[in-house]
């Protein structure tokens, strides 16, 4: 035998829900202006071109290098 299945939706309201709301909403706008100041800020570029290259940190290593 199948089931009749009736589906009711309502509203309810909720009280802090507005407050929930703004608090997400100012939440969205600090991310946003902290991304937007991020990609604005000038970045100071070195020149490093006539540096010598360093292979790696320690060029000879020790006998317990590998234990």
């Amino acid at each position: 035998m199948k089931h009749q299945w009736q589906i009711q939706r309502t509203v309810k309201e909720i009280s802090e829900a507005q407050k929930r709301w703004d608090r997400a909403y100012l939440l969205i706008l600090e991310i946003t202006q902290s991304v937007e100041q991020s990609q604005t800020k000038p970045t100071m570029e070195m020149n490093h071109a006539s540096s010598d290259v360093c292979p790696r940190i320690d060029p000879t290593p020790g006998t317990s290098a590998n234990h």
